[in-house]
């Protein structure tokens, strides 16, 4: 099948589907093994000695079979699990394989959303729904926002360097958790569903 490029909401809609497929109670993060059983896709971890290199997804030469491979070096669990969705994203998205590869750099995989290649871009954000879905993410982040904050406050969050900061470190430390993320992830998911604007200084 050829790749086309997708708006975010058929992203969304693919995101969606594979959830609804695999979907048991945690974060997304733990269904990894599940999918990639079902989809016959291997996964290996290779320690290398290049940071430059974060991931790939290949295909054997049959093109039957499918591998995903991470770089064992990342020690940020949240990194490691948006590297994986990231290459999940690839295959699921049907992104076409230069010489049945595609081999991703740290600047390619951007949890912070800024990559500007259509497709690190495309897997980019698949990463991000799979990994906070919409619905889930904005439920969670609402409840806590609202048990937490003095004032009450009950759809939006601006972080600033005032009490507003406590609120959100009480929310990160929990959303993080939840869903097997890194900060920078979670931040651009907040500000892209306009749930939340970062103006603090550290």
């Amino acid at each position: 099948m050829l790749w086309t490029m997708k708006t975010n909401n058929e992203i969304e809609n693919i995101v969606n589907g594979v959830l609804t497929k695999y979907q048991k109670r945690g974060g997304s993060y733990k269904l990894f093994e599940d999918i990639m059983v079902e989809e016959g896709i291997v996964f290996k971890e290779i320690n290398s000695s290049n940071n430059d290199f974060v991931g790939a997804l290949t295909k054997g030469n049959n093109g039957q079979k499918s591998y995903i491979f991470i770089n064992g070096n990342i020690d940020n669990a949240g990194r490691r699990h948006f590297t994986i969705a990231h290459e999940l994203g690839h295959y699921f998205l049907s992104h076409q394989l230069k010489d049945n590869s595609i081999f991703c750099s740290n600047t390619d995989i951007a949890e912070e959303g800024t990559q500007i290649d259509p497709i690190e871009r495309e897997a980019n954000y698949f990463a991000s729904c799979f990994l906070m879905p919409e619905e889930k993410v904005k439920s969670a982040f609402l409840i806590i926002l609202e048990n937490r904050s003095r004032k009450k406050i009950k759809d939006f969050l601006l972080v600033k360097n005032d009490y507003t900061f406590g609120i959100w470190v009480l929310i990160r430390d929990e959303l993080t958790k939840r869903y097997g993320v890194s900060e920078a992830a979670l931040r651009y998911r907040l500000q892209y569903l306009k749930l939340a604007r970062f103006e603090f200084k550290k």
